[in-house]
């Protein structure tokens, strides 16, 4: 049985990589851009004069984008500030927060961009933050779930628990989504985005101890799929949520092979297989349209790249989705069950 699943977790992760030099890449972006039917921007900030100018005016909205001081986080709150929104910035690290939140501030011209300082993989640090929050606004807009971790070696919190798990799923995630409802609820155009990966495809969500390299599997650490496992989790909470509160949208999304920070820590010389890797932009450019865009141009629980709902598994035989990285609802239950057991919420 061991050897068969090993067999089967080859063909996912050899189909996902065939499948991301399509479509993942910068190459992918473009082609896949084309066929854009709105206007595509090409960077967060134009001159309100350039003809591709997306026309979006968010004045009066609120946003929280977590991870907002590097990388596509970054790209996602100076968009949102051009146009016009408040910007809560959820970041960890208070200089390079401020540095950020200043430069993007005199960037769009819009003193409403804020610092909210928390670490994602601390529970303690996510209800904090939520409550300073809530002192501040009565609504949000949109919550876009974007930090988190990618290490080859075991991490872990203050609390013992693994961080990559933590600040992609359990508390940058679920906990803040969760004690953030209340003011979802108060927008009457409420979205929520969890920036997720094609890592996804590689695996279903495992059971909690393999999730977060407990037990037995601590010693056998594998940081690439503990952060698939991470990923894999975010879209199955995605579809959960989206049949609890469906007055809310909640989608997950892929930014495609993005040539950022983390990912040349983590991957250092073998990135250059994921090449041509896209700029920031480009891997933002379909997130910040999924913040902007009318609701009803959303399909809640949907998983998306460049603007478009794609398939969720591609591990069967020529790319079809399969059965291998599929979980069924009582797996998703349990999930669901333990997300809420470690945050209380």
């Amino acid at each position: 049985m061991r050897m068969i699943g090993l067999i089967r977790q080859g063909i996912a992760s050899t189909q996902f990589f065939l499948y991301g030099k399509k479509h993942f890449t910068q190459s992918g972006y473009l082609r896949h851009a084309a066929q854009y039917e709105d206007p595509r921007q090409h960077a967060a900030v134009v001159d309100a004069n350039d003809p591709n100018n997306d026309g979006v005016d968010l004045s009066g909205k609120t946003f929280l984008i977590s991870g907002a001081n590097q990388g596509i986080g970054r790209e996602i709150a100076t968009y949102a500030a051009a146009k016009r929104a408040t910007v809560y910035m959820l970041c960890r690290n208070k200089e390079r927060a401020e540095t950020a939140r200043r430069e993007i501030a005199e960037l769009t011209n819009n003193a409403n961009v804020r610092v909210l300082l928390g670490d994602v993989s601390e529970p303690s640090h996510i209800r904090r933050v939520v409550s300073e929050f809530q002192d501040k606004e009565g609504k949000l807009d949109c919550l876009v779930c974007n930090a988190g971790a990618l290490f080859n070696d075991r991490r872990v919190n203050s609390e013992g628990q693994e961080i990559t798990l933590m600040s992609h799923l359990v508390c940058g995630s679920y906990q803040l989504t969760k004690l953030l409802l209340p003011s979802l609820k108060k927008s009457n155009d409420a979205r929520v985005v969890y920036v997720s990966s094609g890592g996804q495809y590689n695996t279903k969500f495992p059971d909690w101890e393999l999730a977060g390299s407990t037990g037995n599997h601590e010693s056998k650490y594998d940081g690439n799929m503990a952060y698939s496992y991470a990923k894999r989790g975010q879209i199955l909470l995605a579809e959960r949520l989206a049949k609890q509160q469906p007055d809310i949208a909640f989608v997950s999304c892929h930014p495609g092979w993005v040539r950022t920070v983390g990912v040349e820590d983590a991957f250092g010389d073998s990135a250059k297989y994921l090449e041509p890797l896209r700029n920031t932009w480009e891997g933002a450019e379909g997130i910040c349209w999924l913040t902007a865009t009318p609701k009803k141009n959303l399909e809640s629980g949907e998983f998306y790249l460049d603007r478009k709902p794609q398939m969720k598994h591609i591990a069967g035989p020529f790319f079809t989705e399969g059965s291998y990285t599929k979980n069924t609802d009582v797996e998703v239950d349990t999930m669901m069950k333990k997300l809420e057991e470690v945050c209380g919420v």
